[in-house]
């Protein structure tokens, strides 16, 4: 099995690991510096505004801080190889 190791610090693994329990959080529950970095790292991706709306969230509205945002297939791997 492939084994994924990136330096994070403890709120940038706690966020991973929040973010691989669901398909999708929305970006107003876990948006700062943990994400920006994630997504800068291609852990995480912040998708469309077509997510604002179209989602299973309770809140929608329009503005990224109602958008889906999900781990990559890498950011998957990695949480998985930290739980281990």
């Amino acid at each position: 099995m492939l084994r994924v190791t990136v330096d994070l610090n403890d709120d940038e693994r706690h966020l991973l690991q929040w973010l691989s329990e669901a398909d999708f959080s929305q970006y107003g529950e876990c948006y700062g510096k943990a994400l920006d970095r994630l997504v800068q790292l291609g852990l995480a991706q912040v998708h469309g505004k077509e997510t604002e709306r179209n989602n299973t969230f309770i809140a929608k509205g329009d503005g990224i801080m109602f958008r889906a945002v999900s781990l990559t297939a890498l950011g998957l791997a990695c949480a998985r190889s930290n739980r281990e």
